[in-house]
């Protein structure tokens, strides 16, 4: 039986969705996206980057606690912004599939953290399009479905990691406008992008 598409990426009805929520609802719903791929950013750094080990979660906990408690100048962002960009892998960097999903994760937050410095909502739509790209190239990479036909790019769409994630991207949106914002951080920490397992394996694709 095919995998059935129940989600799609809309990027600029998100963008809209987003510009209609509060500045902090914004920064959570990058953030949740952030989050969910902080195992990636972990288990590459510890393969690859073992200096940088913990630093990434460390700081999506502190963007956590800035929404939560609603104090937007708890931290020198602006350093925190160049730190996180430094630790985005390079090109020239080992570790195939899983380095991919590193770098999504880290431009994710690195997304977040300028959704708080300029509240702008594309920098939100920019951190949660980074996750689905992760997914997007994860399904690329494993299925070796090239999507340059519409029934090609369906069948990717179709694919479970995409679906899954899209579907907590929804459930982010449902939750923020209820204004629940300590529900979308337990369902974040709680559902990561990818499994271990999935993870695991992807250490093994180029």
């Amino acid at each position: 039986m095919a995998d059935s598409i129940s989600f799609s990426y809309d990027g600029q009805g998100l963008l809209a969705e987003l510009a209609a929520l509060p500045p902090m609802a914004r920064l959570a719903c990058a953030t949740a996206a952030a989050t969910r791929l902080m195992p990636a950013c972990e288990r590459f750094a510890a393969l690859h980057a073992p200096a940088t080990v913990g630093r990434a979660r460390e700081i999506v906990a502190e963007l956590w606690q800035c929404i939560l408690a609603h104090d937007p100048d708890s931290q020198p962002w602006p350093a925190v912004l160049d730190e996180v960009m430094r630790m985005i892998p390079g090109k020239e960097a080992e570790g195939g599939l899983l380095t991919q999903m590193a770098e999504d994760g880290l431009a994710s937050l690195a997304y977040a953290i300028r959704c708080l410095l300029v509240d702008q909502p594309s920098q939100a739509e920019s951190a949660v399009g980074r996750e689905y790209d992760a997914t997007d190239q994860a399904a690329i990479r494993l299925t070796g479905v090239v999507p340059n036909t519409p029934k090609k790019e369906a069948r990717l769409l179709a694919h479970p990691l995409i679906q899954r994630t899209l579907g907590r991207q929804h459930q982010d949106l449902a939750l923020l406008r209820r204004g629940d914002l300590a529900e979308l951080l337990r369902q974040a920490v709680a559902h990561p992008t990818f499994t271990e397992q999935e993870l695991a394996s992807f250490s093994s694709v180029k």
